[in-house]
């Protein structure tokens, strides 16, 4: 056998190899890095055979012996290209890890943990961030929470509390947004010019609240006050604070009515 057909049948034997090693790899590696070690690999081996073309027996010789350390420092590399290859998926998964976590974290930062909706934070970093707003801002306060908190205790409080965000949450459509201002206070901005579709919205939730069940006591009455004022050619400040006061208004036209907690009915 000459030298040269001992050379081809080296070449293809070490490429058979080769290749089957990257199938074998195909799970950890990208098809971009299979298919650059492949044509490496084949112009490696064309240089190869075309050298030992125009050389000597004895040059030839050298170079077909010198094909399995090839073989083995290409094998290497596909084992280091593997391994950057589980680093490179090792810190991408690490990646959206912490993607993940910090919107996480940022979520528990702009809500509020009793009632689930977003905190006075969030409110104040949306209005300075929103600009072009169109729609109704609402501001809506419970009468008399206070008294609520002496007559059944700060746990009850914080029931009722978490009953109101929820319903409010309930109550509002995913482009809304509804916020804990601080307290007993909520504001809502809805994404809409329909004020008389507001209002009866606001209604509803002013009608389930006056028979709010709370555990362990039974029914009771809740009393609600809200403010609505329209946003748009304004900062959102001053809307909010037109909203604010317009509620503080219908609260003082209601000191007037009966109280605005009964004692719930013994169970």
């Amino acid at each position: 056998m000459t030298p040269w057909l001992l050379s081809v049948i080296v070449e293809v034997l070490v490429s058979a190899l080769f290749g089957w090693v990257l199938y074998y790899l195909r799970h950890s590696l990208t098809r971009r890095s299979l298919v650059f070690w492949l044509l490496l690999w084949v112009a490696r081996g064309g240089a190869t055979l075309l050298a030992v073309r125009y050389l000597t027996a004895t040059e030839r010789a050298a170079v077909v012996f010198y094909a399995p350390l090839q073989v083995a420092y290409a094998l290497a590399l596909v084992m280091i290209a593997v391994r950057l290859e589980n680093q490179k998926e090792q810190l991408r998964a690490l990646n959206e890890e912490l993607a993940r976590l910090r919107k996480q974290a940022v979520a528990q930062l702009d809500h509020d943990p009793l009632t689930g909706l977003m905190n006075r934070t969030a409110l104040s970093r949306w209005i300075d961030e929103e600009h072009g707003f169109e729609g109704l801002v609402v501001v809506c306060d419970m009468d008399d929470f206070k008294v609520l908190n002496e007559m059944f205790g700060h746990l009850v409080g914080d029931e009722i509390l978490r009953g109101v965000g929820h319903l409010l949450s309930k109550s509002v459509r995913d482009e809304d947004l509804a916020f804990r201002w601080g307290g007993d206070e909520f504001v809502i901005f809805f994404r809409t010019l329909d004020q008389p579709l507001v209002e009866s919205r606001m209604l509803g939730i002013e009608e389930r609240l006056k028979t709010f069940h709370i555990r362990q006591h039974g029914e009771t009455t809740i009393r609600f006050s809200w403010g609505i004022a329209p946003t748009g050619g304004r900062p959102l400040r001053d809307s909010l604070a037109d909203a604010d006061r317009r509620m503080y208004e219908s609260k003082r036209a209601r000191r007037l009515e009966p109280p605005a907690a009964k004692a719930p009915a013994k169970s």
